[in-house]
């Protein structure tokens, strides 16, 4: 009869405590900051919640560019329960803090949330420290510009082949890239074949997204703000992003779990317990040597020096940990929605493949939206590249419109505008700004790529922005922030760009992609829509997606069979 009423004490009496242990965190942060130069300029805020209910829940972004204009000032500040959050919103600022200054802003605030859901132990996530520079220095070797060469030929063959079911099944064309991109992933980072739309993989993969990219907002529940909040049962804690991050957390765990033991069984050449249903294979140790897989170079590193006595410099956890990281590679621009503290909006993960598939969203959008565009980076494939093949990564430093095209793509519809934030060691101070130790740093790509002072005509999309006067452009500079900066830069950033270049190029050398026509002839203009809140791609929209030629889909069935 009294367990209703003494759960309600228990609830009013943990709140309380709650209430004091921040007044007293906010007074002490007050007082840390007198006799220290003024902060950077913001509006004004409220006692204790500070900007709290002042931040909008949808285009928040844009509303820090919006505040950086009527303040005059690249970086502006806010506050929210206390904490400090700086929002830089140009690249000179961003480039000064964020590169210039690096050591400085290279931690990360701690994702309380994540951790319970299992990302605990991944690079994008992990706070300063050695087990950060471990994992950073492991995943920047082997993702270097140079290394990233070998998987080439896989993006290529990947590309042709999601392209050519596309010319099966143009009204799934979005299925057949989101394929790609796991395909790539899985490839890199396990040595594991993606065979078709329904592999258990990609069923491993969406399940991983939609359980991190529906339970809430990291660094806004209240286990982020109070992590002791994480020991305690969901009855008294009453918060339903942490009882979802408990329901769900077996989903990261097989995604960390399953590819890591069918590598361990390849590798070492024993089953293993958390993979029963592992693909056999009948020389699991000679196909280990075969698959230059990330997971597969640093478990035969591993095994060896354990067989021989010697210390090993990382874990397993460690290498299950970075081969994890991979899913989320580019996570610096593209896990924003999910990470971003002060913004309640739910949705989608956006791993690196979500990135890949919506980056290459936006450019379908774009191809739609400018036959003319299209229409000139195709004759410029055909006059390079000819008509007997189909391009490759080798061409494309001859084909450059194709390049900016894929940069006009990241700048115009930036698809992390804040990215997720980085945090500041220690007190600092900008152009006569202090900046609190400890704040949150955002920086707002959304204000850095719309900026009238660096780009004409910023709304519209125009690759040829990017070329001299004297070719007949506007000289303007290739977009920064995309894959973040500083020491906080996507490490994957090579390989993600190249696997956008290639489905870009393949599709505009194989396909016209244009308005879709309903059946009485009249044209559909298509719907563009973009999502809110830390991502932002477009909704889905109607398109019309066909062959160029007979020999175009001839040399991708040609291909297919080649591979």
């Amino acid at each position: 009869m009294d367990a209703a009423p003494a759960s309600s004490s228990a609830w009013t009496t943990t709140a309380a405590c709650l209430a004091v242990v921040l007044l007293i965190f906010l007074v002490r942060r007050q007082s840390s900051s007198w006799g220290q130069p003024p902060l950077p300029p913001g509006p004004p805020g409220e006692f204790l919640l500070g900007h709290l209910r002042v931040i909008p829940k949808e285009k928040t972004a844009e509303t820090y560019a919006e505040w950086a204009k009527k303040y005059e000032s690249d970086v502006i500040y806010v506050k929210s329960l206390g904490q400090p959050i700086i929002v830089v919103n140009s690249v000179e600022a961003a480039k000064d803090l964020l590169d210039r200054r690096g050591a400085n802003y290279c931690d990360r605030p701690r994702f309380t949330l994540f951790e319970v859901m299992g990302w605990g132990k991944t690079l994008t996530f992990l706070p300063f420290g050695p087990r950060w520079q471990m994992h950073r220095k492991l995943l920047q070797t082997t993702f270097s510009n140079t290394n990233v060469r070998q998987w080439h030929q896989l993006q290529v063959s990947e590309a042709r082949k999601s392209v050519h079911n596309i010319v099966k099944d143009p009204k799934n064309w979005e299925v057949s890239m989101k394929r790609f991109a796991v395909a790539i992933v899985l490839k890199v980072s396990y040595g594991i074949e993606v065979h078709d739309d329904g592999d258990p993989y990609v069923k491993i993969a969406d399940d991983a997204m939609y359980a991190t990219g529906n339970g809430g907002v990291p660094a806004n529940s209240i286990v982020d703000v109070f992590p002791a909040a994480r020991h305690l049962p969901n009855w008294l804690v009453r918060d339903w992003s942490l009882k979802f991050a408990r329901e769900w957390g077996w989903a990261i765990q097989k995604l960390h779990d399953v590819p890591f033991a069918v590598t361990q069984n390849e590798v070492v050449g024993e089953r293993s317990p958390a993979c029963p249903d592992a693909r056999k294979t009948d020389k699991v140790k000679a196909r280990g040597k075969e698959n230059p897989s990330f997971a597969h170079t640093l478990l035969e590193t591993y095994t060896s020096n354990a067989k021989n006595g010697l210390n090993n410099e990382w874990s397993l956890d460690d290498i299950k940990g970075a081969a994890g990281a991979i899913f989320i590679a580019g996570a610096d621009t593209v896990t924003a929605r999910t990470c971003n503290r002060f913004q309640s909006e739910r949705g989608n993960a956006d791993f690196s493949v979500q990135q890949t598939w919506a980056t290459i969203t936006v450019f379908v959008l774009n191809m739609v939206l400018h036959p003319e565009i299209q229409a000139k980076a195709q004759a410029l494939i055909d006059r390079v590249v000819g008509l007997e093949r189909l391009p490759d990564l080798s061409d494309r430093p001859s084909l450059q419109y194709i390049d900016h095209i894929v940069q006009e793509v990241y700048r115009w519809s930036p698809l992390a505008p804040l990215g997720i934030p980085h945090k500041s060691l220690e007190n600092d101070v900008y152009n006569g700004m202090f900046i609190p130790k400890g704040s949150i740093i955002f920086a707002n790509s959304h204000a850095m790529t719309q900026d009238e002072r660096m780009y004409r005509d910023p709304k519209s999309f125009n690759p040829d922005r990017y070329k001299p006067p004297s070719a007949g452009g506007f000289g303007e500079p290739l977009p920064l922030g995309q894959f973040g900066f500083g020491r906080r830069v996507c490490v994957g950033r090579f390989l993600a760009d190249n696997s956008v270049w290639i489905a870009a190029a393949t599709m505009l050398a194989t396909l016209n992609i244009g308005k879709k026509v309903r059946p009485d002839g009249q044209v559909t203009e298509p719907d563009v829509v973009f999502t809110n809140g830390g991502t932002c791609h477009p909704e889905h929209f109607d398109c019309s997606i066909t062959p160029r030629s007979d020999k175009a889909a001839a040399l991708l069935r040609q291909s297919l069979s080649a591979s």
